[in-house]
Protein backbone atom coordinates (compact mmCIF):
# COMPACT_ATOMS: atom_id res chain seq x y z
CA UNK A 1 0.00 0.00 0.00
CA UNK A 2 3.23 2.22 0.19
CA UNK A 3 2.30 2.88 3.80
CA UNK A 4 5.43 2.88 6.10
CA UNK A 5 5.21 -0.46 8.61
CA UNK A 6 4.22 1.18 12.09
CA UNK A 7 6.75 2.55 15.00
CA UNK A 8 3.66 2.14 17.13
CA UNK A 9 0.60 0.22 17.71
CA UNK A 10 -2.04 0.97 20.24
CA UNK A 11 -4.77 -1.85 21.19
CA UNK A 12 -7.12 -2.24 23.32
CA UNK A 13 -7.85 -5.01 25.88
CA UNK A 14 -10.44 -6.37 28.23
CA UNK A 15 -9.04 -10.12 29.42
CA UNK A 16 -6.20 -9.45 27.04
CA UNK A 17 -6.32 -12.09 24.63
CA UNK A 18 -7.13 -10.00 21.22
CA UNK A 19 -4.41 -7.62 22.13
CA UNK A 20 -1.92 -10.13 23.17
CA UNK A 21 -2.83 -12.04 19.42
CA UNK A 22 -2.49 -8.72 17.66
CA UNK A 23 0.76 -7.87 19.10
CA UNK A 24 2.51 -11.57 18.88
CA UNK A 25 1.72 -11.27 15.10
CA UNK A 26 2.76 -7.58 14.68
CA UNK A 27 6.23 -9.01 16.88
CA UNK A 28 6.62 -11.34 14.48
CA UNK A 29 6.60 -9.71 11.28
CA UNK A 30 8.33 -6.57 12.84
CA UNK A 31 11.30 -5.60 14.82
CA UNK A 32 9.51 -6.65 18.15
CA UNK A 33 12.19 -4.27 19.21
CA UNK A 34 11.61 -1.30 16.84
CA UNK A 35 8.14 -1.26 17.60
CA UNK A 36 6.13 0.92 20.52
CA UNK A 37 3.34 -1.11 21.73
CA UNK A 38 0.70 0.46 24.09
CA UNK A 39 -2.26 -1.48 25.65
CA UNK A 40 -5.27 0.72 26.77
CA UNK A 41 -8.18 -0.18 29.05
CA UNK A 42 -10.77 1.26 31.15
CA UNK A 43 -9.67 2.47 34.43
CA UNK A 44 -11.96 0.33 36.56
CA UNK A 45 -11.47 -3.07 34.28
CA UNK A 46 -7.39 -2.13 34.52
CA UNK A 47 -6.69 -5.73 35.10
CA UNK A 48 -3.40 -5.62 32.16
CA UNK A 49 -2.45 -1.96 33.60
CA UNK A 50 -2.12 -3.72 37.33
CA UNK A 51 -0.24 -6.65 36.16
CA UNK A 52 2.46 -4.56 34.01
CA UNK A 53 2.93 -2.97 37.47
CA UNK A 54 2.84 -6.05 39.08
CA UNK A 55 4.70 -7.94 36.75
CA UNK A 56 1.93 -11.16 37.27
CA UNK A 57 -1.64 -11.24 36.67
CA UNK A 58 -3.87 -9.29 38.97
CA UNK A 59 -7.14 -9.95 38.29
CA UNK A 60 -9.92 -6.88 38.82
CA UNK A 61 -12.80 -7.69 41.19
CA UNK A 62 -16.31 -5.72 42.02
CA UNK A 63 -18.16 -3.27 40.04
CA UNK A 64 -16.97 -1.87 36.35
CA UNK A 65 -19.13 0.73 35.70
CA UNK A 66 -17.64 1.61 32.73
CA UNK A 67 -18.80 3.06 29.11
CA UNK A 68 -16.05 0.81 27.88
CA UNK A 69 -17.80 -2.10 28.63
CA UNK A 70 -16.70 -4.51 25.89
CA UNK A 71 -13.35 -4.02 28.08
CA UNK A 72 -14.81 -4.48 31.34
CA UNK A 73 -13.58 -7.88 32.16
CA UNK A 74 -11.27 -8.21 35.02
CA UNK A 75 -9.85 -11.04 34.24
CA UNK A 76 -6.01 -11.47 32.22
CA UNK A 77 -5.99 -13.94 29.45
CA UNK A 78 -3.10 -16.42 30.89
CA UNK A 79 -1.52 -16.63 27.20
CA UNK A 80 -2.44 -12.59 25.66
CA UNK A 81 -0.62 -11.63 29.33
CA UNK A 82 2.72 -13.48 28.68
CA UNK A 83 2.69 -11.76 24.71
CA UNK A 84 1.85 -8.75 26.72
CA UNK A 85 4.12 -8.72 29.44
CA UNK A 86 6.79 -10.00 27.41
CA UNK A 87 6.29 -7.03 23.98
CA UNK A 88 4.28 -4.69 25.30
CA UNK A 89 5.95 -1.51 26.04
CA UNK A 90 3.44 0.61 28.30
CA UNK A 91 -0.03 0.07 29.64
CA UNK A 92 -2.24 2.99 30.46
CA UNK A 93 -5.27 2.64 32.38
CA UNK A 94 -7.84 5.44 30.39
CA UNK A 95 -11.07 7.33 31.94
CA UNK A 96 -14.07 7.02 30.21
CA UNK A 97 -13.93 10.51 28.70
CA UNK A 98 -10.60 9.08 26.91
CA UNK A 99 -12.77 6.92 25.02
CA UNK A 100 -15.58 9.38 24.46
CA UNK A 101 -12.94 11.62 23.11
CA UNK A 102 -11.91 9.18 20.78
CA UNK A 103 -15.05 8.61 19.76
CA UNK A 104 -15.50 12.10 18.78
CA UNK A 105 -12.94 12.38 17.18
CA UNK A 106 -13.12 9.34 15.08
CA UNK A 107 -17.11 10.55 14.12
CA UNK A 108 -15.87 14.02 13.15
CA UNK A 109 -13.00 13.67 11.41
CA UNK A 110 -9.83 16.45 10.49
CA UNK A 111 -10.40 18.09 6.88
CA UNK A 112 -11.12 14.66 4.16
CA UNK A 113 -10.09 11.91 6.13
CA UNK A 114 -12.95 9.40 6.50
CA UNK A 115 -15.61 9.52 9.12
CA UNK A 116 -15.57 6.21 11.49
CA UNK A 117 -18.19 4.95 13.48
CA UNK A 118 -16.65 3.88 16.29
CA UNK A 119 -17.88 2.51 20.24
CA UNK A 120 -15.98 3.14 23.47
CA UNK A 121 -13.71 -0.01 22.87
CA UNK A 122 -12.94 0.61 19.29
CA UNK A 123 -12.34 4.36 19.85
CA UNK A 124 -9.92 4.51 23.20
CA UNK A 125 -6.58 4.21 21.45
CA UNK A 126 -7.41 7.12 19.36
CA UNK A 127 -8.88 8.86 22.66
CA UNK A 128 -5.42 8.29 23.92
CA UNK A 129 -3.24 9.94 21.29
CA UNK A 130 -6.08 13.08 21.31
CA UNK A 131 -5.93 13.07 24.96
CA UNK A 132 -2.22 13.34 25.02
CA UNK A 133 -2.43 16.28 22.37
CA UNK A 134 -4.67 18.21 24.43
CA UNK A 135 -2.74 17.39 27.29
CA UNK A 136 -0.75 20.69 28.85
CA UNK A 137 2.44 18.52 29.68
CA UNK A 138 2.31 16.85 25.99
CA UNK A 139 5.70 17.19 25.13
CA UNK A 140 6.79 15.30 27.90
CA UNK A 141 4.36 12.54 27.15
CA UNK A 142 4.98 12.54 23.58
CA UNK A 143 8.36 11.96 24.02
CA UNK A 144 7.44 8.92 27.09
CA UNK A 145 5.44 7.33 24.43
CA UNK A 146 8.34 7.90 21.91
CA UNK A 147 5.74 9.50 19.56
CA UNK A 148 7.40 12.04 16.96
CA UNK A 149 6.87 13.71 13.87
CA UNK A 150 7.55 10.47 11.95
CA UNK A 151 5.56 8.31 14.24
CA UNK A 152 3.44 5.82 11.75
CA UNK A 153 0.64 4.85 14.34
CA UNK A 154 -1.41 1.93 14.20
CA UNK A 155 -5.44 1.77 15.54
CA UNK A 156 -7.74 -0.97 15.35
CA UNK A 157 -11.47 -0.29 15.80
CA UNK A 158 -12.95 -3.19 17.01
CA UNK A 159 -17.02 -1.84 17.25
CA UNK A 160 -18.86 0.31 15.85
CA UNK A 161 -21.93 2.48 17.17
CA UNK A 162 -23.28 -1.09 18.88
CA UNK A 163 -25.35 1.13 21.51
CA UNK A 164 -26.60 3.67 18.77
CA UNK A 165 -28.31 5.95 21.54
CA UNK A 166 -24.92 6.25 23.74
CA UNK A 167 -23.26 6.88 20.41
CA UNK A 168 -25.64 9.80 19.73
CA UNK A 169 -25.33 10.59 23.32
CA UNK A 170 -21.62 10.47 23.01
CA UNK A 171 -20.73 12.21 20.21
CA UNK A 172 -23.79 14.54 19.18
CA UNK A 173 -24.45 15.69 22.57
CA UNK A 174 -21.15 15.70 24.63
CA UNK A 175 -21.73 12.85 27.21
CA UNK A 176 -18.79 12.30 29.56
CA UNK A 177 -16.92 15.33 28.19
CA UNK A 178 -13.31 15.52 28.62
CA UNK A 179 -11.83 17.98 31.06
CA UNK A 180 -8.50 19.67 31.12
Amino acid sequence: MGIAPPSHVFLQAGVGAMAGGVLGYLADIYDANQLHSVVTEPELANCLYRSGIKGEIVNVDGDMPTIIAGLACGEPNPLGWTVLRNWDRQFISCQDAVAALGMRVLGNPYQKDPRIISGESGAVGLGVLAAVHYYPQRDALREKLGLTKDAVVLLISTEGDTDVKHYREVVWQGKHPTLA
